[in-house]
C-alpha cells in the first residue's frame, strides 16, 4: 500500500502571495517618495513662471507698480495653476492613502499620472503668454481631464475586489474617491466649450472646482472622519 507523505511539521510555514503582490513593487514608500518629488517639482518650475519686470536704470518706483499690476493675469493663472496641482496632490494621496500593496501596473498607470502633472507647468506658461487663445486654455483643461482620468483608472484598478486597498475598505469611502476625481473632470471638460466663446469665463469656472469639492466632502462629511481615524490607527501601529 502507497503511504500519504506527511507534511513535515518543522517545516517553515510559506504564506501564500496576496493578490496584487508583484517583486517589482515591495514597498509603497518608494512610490509615494518619486510622487511627491514629481509634485514638489511641477510646483518649482510653475514658480519660475513668474518673471520679475525689468526697468531701465533710473526708472521710478510708479514703474514698477505699473508693471506688477500689468502682471496681473499672470499671478491669477500661477494661483490657479498651483491650487490645480495641489488638487491633484490632494486626490493622489486620499487614494494611495488606502493602497496596502503594489504591482507594476500600479507603477505604470502612477507615472502617467505624474507625467500630466510635470505637464502642467508648461501649459501654465502657455495660458500666460496666449491666455486669449482658445487653444491655450482647451490645452490646459484637456490635459487635467486626462490627469483625472488616469487617477479614476488607478483607483478603479486597485479597488476592484479590494485588489490592492484594505480588504475591509467600504463601498462608500470607494465611491468618495470615485466621485471627487469625476467632479474635478467634469469642471474642466464644460470648460473646454465655454472657451470658444470666452477664454476669460472658462479659466474663472476652474475656480468652481473648491467649492464643489468642499460641499462633495461635506457630503462625505463619515468618509472623511474614518480617513483619520484609519491613518491615527496607522500611527499607533508604528
Amino acid at each position: 500500500m502507497t503511504s500519504i507523505p506527511v507534511a513535515d511539521q518543522t517545516a517553515p510555514h510559506v504564506p501564500h502571495k496576496t493578490g496584487g503582490y508583484d517583486p517589482v513593487c515591495k514597498n509603497l514608500d518608494r512610490v509615494l517618495a518619486i510622487s511627491d518629488g514629481v509634485f514638489a517639482f511641477a510646483v518649482t518650475l510653475l514658480a519660475l513662471s513668474l518673471i520679475a519686470p525689468v526697468l531701465s536704470t533710473g526708472a521710478h518706483q510708479n514703474e514698477l507698480v505699473t508693471d506688477l499690476m500689468g502682471m496681473g493675469p499672470t499671478f491669477i493663472s500661477y494661483f490657479v495653476s498651483f491650487f490645480v496641482i495641489a488638487s491633484w496632490w490632494r486626490g493622489h494621496n486620499r487614494v494611495f492613502a488606502h493602497m496596502k500593496r503594489c504591482n507594476s501596473t500600479l507603477i505604470s498607470l502612477n507615472f502617467y499620472f505624474l507625467m500630466c502633472i510635470t505637464v502642467i507647468p508648461f501649459l501654465t506658461n502657455l495660458i500666460i503668454q496666449y491666455g486669449n487663445f482658445e487653444l491655450a486654455t482647451i490645452l490646459f483643461a484637456a490635459m487635467q481631464v486626462v490627469t483625472g482620468g488616469i487617477l479614476i483608472i488607478i483607483w478603479v484598478y486597485a479597488s476592484r475586489n479590494h485588489r490592492l486597498i484594505d480588504p475591509h475598505l467600504g463601498a462608500r469611502v470607494i465611491r468618495f474617491n470615485y466621485h471627487r476625481e469625476l467632479v474635478v473632470i467634469a469642471i474642466f471638460l464644460i470648460s473646454i466649450p465655454i472657451a470658444f466663446f470666452s477664454t476669460t469665463l472658462a479659466q474663472i469656472s476652474w475656480i468652481a472646482l473648491a467649492p464643489l469639492v468642499s460641499l462633495l466632502q461635506r457630503a462625505y462629511r463619515d468618509v472623511e472622519e474614518f480617513v483619520e481615524e484609519e491613518k491615527e490607527a496607522m500611527n499607533k501601529e508604528e
